[in-house]
C-alpha cells in the first residue's frame, strides 16, 4: 500500500512523536451558550486546507492526553487545520450524550470562518466515547451539513454488551465468542456513574464513589489502570464498605493481576447493571441512531483493545445503512490509545499496510 502526501506528511510527524513546525492558538469558543476551551493547529502554508474537528474521549486530561496531542499535531502536519475543543463533562468523566452533537456544532462553524480553512465542510474525528458520539451527532441535520466526513477510532455500537465485557471480560461477533481481560478503567467510570441506578444497589454510593475516584486517579497518574499502582487506593476504599458492597467491590475493582475472580458473579452483575445504565441514560444507545446516518464514514478499531472491544466496530458498521459509504479497518498496531505489543516483522508489515490504506482514506475524505 502506497502512502499518498499526505498520509506521509502524517507519518513522518508521528514517528517523530508529534513534532512539526506548526502555529498554536488558543482559542475560547462558545459551545451551547457556554465558553470552552479549544486549542486550534495550523499548518505552515499559505494555502486553504481541510478542516478538522477532533473529539477527545472520556479521559481528565481531555484535550492534552499525550497520545491525543501527537495524533492532532500530525494530522495538522498532513496539511490540514485542527481544532481540538475541551469537551468538561467528558473530562469529568461524565457520560453527557448531547455534548458531540452541541460541540461538533460549534467547533464546525469555527473552522469554517477561518480564512485557513477550505470552504465546503469539516470532517470530525472521535476517539472511543467521542467516536461513536461523534457519529450519532451527525443524526442532527445541522451537524451533517458542515460535517462531511466522519474519522472513528475505537467506537461502541451497543452498551449493554459493552458493559458486559467490561464486567466479564467476554464479546462475540458472528457467533464467535471471544475473552479478554478488560481494562478496569471502563468499568471504574460505569460503575462509578450508574451503579446506584439498579436498585438494590441504590444505597451502594461508597462503591460508586471509589470507582469513580480510582478513574479520576489513573487520569491523572497516566498509568495503565490495570497496573499495581492502584491496589493501594483499591484496599483502603474497600475497607470502608459494607461486606454487601465489597462482594460488588471485588469484581469491579479486584488486586492487579488477579484472574476474574468469579465470573458467574461478574455475570450476575453484568446482567443487573448493564440495562440499568441504559435506564438511566437512553442516549447512549447508538443502535436506535447507527441506521439513520449516512456520508463518508472511516471506522477503525485495534484488535487488541481491552476497553472497548473490536467487534463493537464491526456492529457499528453492521448497523450502518446500505447507502453510506463506509470504510473499515482493524489493526493489530494499536490498542486502545496505545501501540499494541510486539509482533512478528511479517506481520508488522502487513499491519502497517492496514494503517497506510486506513489514513489514505481517512485524510482524503475532507
Amino acid at each position: 500500500m502506497i502512502p499518498t502526501a499526505r498520509t506521509a506528511r502524517f507519518l513522518r510527524t508521528y514517528m517523530r512523536g508529534g513534532a512539526a513546525p506548526l502555529r498554536e492558538e488558543e482559542l475560547r469558543i462558545d459551545v451551547g451558550g457556554q465558553e470552552r476551551e479549544a486549542t486550534l493547529y495550523l499548518p505552515r502554508t499559505r494555502r486553504a486546507v481541510p478542516g478538522w474537528v477532533v473529539l477527545h474521549g472520556l479521559t481528565v486530561p481531555g484535550r492534552r492526553h499525550r497520545a491525543l496531542e501527537v495524533f492532532v499535531r500530525s494530522l495538522a502536519a498532513s496539511g490540514a487545520a485542527v481544532l481540538v475543543p475541551d469537551v468538561p463533562a467528558w473530562r469529568a468523566l461524565r457520560l453527557d450524550v448531547d455534548a458531540a452533537r452541541q460541540t461538533l456544532l460549534s467547533a464546525s462553524a469555527v473552522l469554517m470562518a477561518r480564512p485557513e480553512v477550505r470552504p465546503g465542510g469539516v470532517g470530525a474525528v472521535g476517539f472511543s466515547f467521542g467516536a461513536t458520539h461523534a457519529l450519532m451527532a451527525t443524526a442532527d441535520p445541522a451537524v451533517r451539513a458542515a460535517v462531511r466526513a466522519v474519522v472513528a477510532f475505537g467506537g461502541y455500537a451497543d452498551i449493554e454488551k459493552g458493559v458486559h465485557t467490561l464486567l466479564t471480560g467476554e464479546h462475540e461477533w458472528a457467533g464467535v465468542r471471544h475473552v479478554i481481560d478488560p481494562d478496569p478503567y471502563g468499568r471504574w467510570i460505569m460503575v462509578g456513574n450508574y451503579l446506584t441506578a439498579v436498585p438494590e444497589f441504590a444505597a451502594m454510593e461508597g462503591v460508586a464513589r471509589g470507582a469513580l475516584s480510582l478513574a479520576v486517579e489513573a487520569g491523572h497518574r497516566g498509568k495503565g489502570s490495570w497496573e499495581a499502582d492502584y491496589d493501594g487506593m483499591k484496599a483502603e476504599i474497600r475497607a470502608g464498605l459494607s461486606a454487601a458492597e465489597r462482594e460488588v467491590w471485588d469484581v469491579v475493582a479486584p488486586p492487579a493481576g488477579t484472574p476474574m475472580p468469579d465470573r458467574e458473579a461478574a455475570r450476575a452483575l453484568a446482567a443487573r447493571f448493564a440495562p440499568a445504565v441504559l435506564r438511566a441514560n437512553p442516549g447512549l444507545d447508538a443502535r436506535v441512531v447507527l441506521p439513520r446516518l449516512g456520508g463518508r464514514i472511516v471506522l477503525s478499531h485495534g484488535r487488541a483493545d481491552r476497553l472497548v472491544p473490536y467487534t463493537e466496530t464491526l456492529r457499528i458498521q453492521s448497523l450502518l445503512p446500505a447507502e453510506a459509504d463506509v470504510s473499515v479497518a482493524i489493526t493489530g498496531l494499536f490498542a486502545h490509545s496505545a501501540h499494541a505489543g510486539a509482533m512478528h516483522p511479517f506481520t508488522r508489515a502487513r499491519e502497517a499496510g492496514v494503517f497506510i490504506r486506513l489514513l489514505n482514506q481517512a485524510l482524503g475524505s475532507v
